[in-house]
């Protein structure tokens, strides 16, 4: 019994975790169309925003990590991480962008993920 308890608890460590993906940003970059993200992506969000240092980096050396963003608002730019559309719908239902925010200076003060449901 103890021995098919360790094997239970080797094989649900080894599986959560696999679902993060590592952070790779020629798989990040992947985009075929510029509405629809790479699934990649949001497998790396974690470690991106966990194992990398954002905060501090100029807009410039940002651009050279993660590519072009998908939009910008004011000085503040996003990437897609996730969209999902409804049944035969125009406008998507779901989405998940990774803000980041920058100074004058464009040196990046501040990043979020942020999550809108319709």
């Amino acid at each position: 019994m103890n021995k098919i308890l360790r094997q239970l608890m080797f094989f649900s460590i080894l599986f959560l975790s696999s679902c993060q993906t590592r952070f790779d940003k020629a798989k990040w970059n992947i985009q075929t169309d510029r509405v629809f993200p790479p699934d990649y992506r949001n497998g790396m969000i974690n470690d991106l925003t966990k194992n990398y240092k954002l905060v501090g980096l100029k807009y410039s050396q940002l651009i050279q990590l993660l590519g072009t963003p998908d939009g910008r608002d004011g000085n503040r730019i996003y990437y897609n991480i996730d969209l999902k559309y409804a049944f035969l719908s125009p406008d998507p239902n779901y989405s998940k962008n990774l803000w980041f925010m920058y100074s004058k200076d464009s040196i990046i003060t501040s990043f979020k993920v942020e999550v809108w449901n319709k």
